[in-house]
């Protein structure tokens, strides 16, 4: 039986990051930006916000499939709130490690955190739920980040 708290580490290279600077800091407005994308048909992943001192930016993924509806909802959000800067980068990749007994260990996330800065491998977005972590980092570095995280749970 397995005791390692990740029991399981996955990657997609296939997935857009986008971000929206100068988001008002109100969630019917957030839930409206949202709303738009999801009308599109665009399936939103990962989703993460930080709180600055008179805006907010907000981060997420969503699959390389949905770029043509992606453009198509951005268009309409820039239209309606020409405030909102909007990025996209397309070569990143998403690695998630997963298990069970996550949310009984302390520093699954340090663990992770330190094997990522022992290879020079920057995120630049994460999330988190009580089995799992999910992280944004450069495309390149995925098989890297993937075979690390296997070494060291012994996966």
């Amino acid at each position: 039986m397995n005791k390692s708290p990740i029991t399981k580490v996955e990657s997609d290279h296939e997935i857009i990051q986008v971000k929206f600077i100068n988001v008002e800091k109100n969630p019917l407005f957030i839930g409206n930006i949202f709303k738009q994308i999801s009308l599109k048909g665009v399936n939103v992943d990962m989703i993460s916000q930080v709180m600055l001192e008179d805006d907010m930016r907000i981060d997420f993924t969503c699959p390389l499939s949905d770029q043509r509806k992606l453009n198509e909802a951005l268009e309409e959000i820039k239209r309606k709130h020409d405030r909102i800067m909007i990025f996209q980068n397309r070569n990143v990749a998403k690695v998630m490690v997963e298990g069970e007994k996550m949310k009984d260990e302390i520093g699954v996330a340090a663990n992770v955190f330190e094997i990522f800065g022992q290879f020079q491998i920057p995120f630049s977005q994460v999330t988190t739920s009580d089995t799992s972590i999910s992280f944004v980092i450069p495309g390149e570095l995925k098989e890297v980040a993937v075979q690390e995280i296997k070494k060291a749970y012994q996966l």
